[in-house]
């Protein structure tokens, strides 16, 4: 065993929760870490206890920390104790996400870590752009901003593209963040059954009605959902097409989702335009296989992480040209101006009559694919623990 492995305690709440990418992406690094580099990285998952039922969890090194019985506030002061009173220690602790605890930056105070590593999965590059936010999370963010720049000795983005827009919004120096890209989950491997069995699958488990057009996102303003919906209805006034729109994800942001479904009932869409229950994770990539193509227009993303699942699956693409999309995609996919409802309904109106331009996409998918990989993301991440740890 490496005496020199760096000891990387990785807050692990999000891990397994389902339909996120954020989730996926921690999954997968934590599984290079104990496979591909196990003698230069100590795992460590820092979960409260009973709060994560992932397989991983129990395979690997873990700290689980104690849940302090309050009336209210108990994951708040729980790991408030932890950072205080914990006898671990670790070279870096890697916050995976930006939703963590206000007071972070109390494990380097009382000496529980020598570094703090974040991950930030994108940030909006203008004020023009709507986010979610509950009380909670504004709270959570002010604390970023104000002790961020300070405490946090290196951020890693999902994308050269997001580095700025986390710079300015986190207010965080640039040089202290790395542009690192992702990868698409491993498919699970898929069953022997025919075209037809497996349309059937999805026609009875989800309500799948064929043929179709895919887009994945939850019903968050800067997902745009409502401009594609608009797209799609004003195409059905307009075009004797046949397909429906699916959408999978789910309602998120309460008003948002009120308005969306508000404009799909006004054009009498119900039929047309359907909201997918959740989707099991062994059906997802059948999802992306059948359906005709796969729109992703949001106004901002760190990554996106759907755009490699439609490539994986053979899915062409429509996506924004804007943010981190044109950096992903790099030539694999049709780019519009995701705040032109014009633009993205040109772009859906050609997919659906062209089965030449649909191939190729199809294949400049596949093409791209093969430059992400979750070892190459683990592997620059390690980079990050040891340029901050200064080896």
């Amino acid at each position: 065993m490496n005496k020199n492995r760096i000891r990387v305690g990785i807050m692990a709440d999000g891990l397994g929760r389902k339909g996120m990418g954020t989730a996926v992406v921690l999954e997968e690094l934590v599984r290079e870490y104990t496979t591909t580099f196990k003698d230069e990285v100590e795992v460590v998952l820092l979960y409260r206890e009973g709060e994560c039922t992932h397989a991983l969890c129990e395979s690997t090194e873990s700290v689980k920390i104690r849940i302090i019985n309050l009336p209210k506030y108990r994951g708040f002061f729980s790991y408030l104790w932890f950072f205080i009173f914990t006898k671990e220690k670790f070279d870096i602790i890697h916050f995976p996400r930006p939703s963590f605890h206000p007071f972070f930056w109390l494990l380097k105070v009382f000496g529980k870590t020598k570094k703090i590593v974040a991950t930030f999965h994108g940030a909006p590059e203008s004020k023009d752009i709507p986010i979610f936010e509950t009380g909670m999370n504004r709270f959570n963010r002010t604390m970023i901003m104000h002790w961020g720049q300070y405490f946090i000795d290196g951020v890693i983005a999902d994308s050269d593209s997001a580095v700025e827009p986390i710079a300015s919004y986190y207010k965080i120096p640039m040089k202290k963040i790395t542009g690192i890209l992702l990868a698409t989950k491993r498919s699970p491997r898929k069953q022997e059954r025919s075209d037809d069995e497996e349309k059937q699958r999805l026609e009875e488990k989800y309500g799948i009605r064929f043929p179709y057009i895919l887009s994945v996102g939850r019903l968050d303003p800067h997902k745009n959902v409502h401009r594609m919906v608009e797209a799609f209805a004003n195409l059905k006034k307009t075009q004797n097409t046949q397909h429906q729109l699916v959408i999978v994800g789910g309602r998120h942001e309460p008003e948002y989702s009120k308005k969306v479904d508000a404009m799909i009932k006004k054009d009498n869409l119900e039929n047309e335009i359907y909201i997918a229950p959740f989707i099991e994770e062994e059906d997802l990539p059948l999802l992306y296989q059948h359906a005709d193509f796969f729109v992703f227009v949001s106004l901002s993303e760190g990554f996106g992480l759907p755009l490699l699942e439609a490539m994986q699956n053979g899915t062409p693409i429509i996506t924004s040209s804007v943010s981190a999309m044109p950096e992903v995609t790099d030539g694999a996919a049709m780019t519009v101006n995701p705040w032109s409802v014009e633009e993205i309904q040109d772009a859906i109106k050609t997919l659906l009559t062209d089965n030449r331009k649909r191939e190729e996409l199809r294949e400049k998918g596949f093409e791209r694919l093969k430059d992400f990989s979750w070892q190459k993301t683990a592997e620059e991440t390690y980079g990050v623990y040891k340029t901050v740890l200064g080896k």
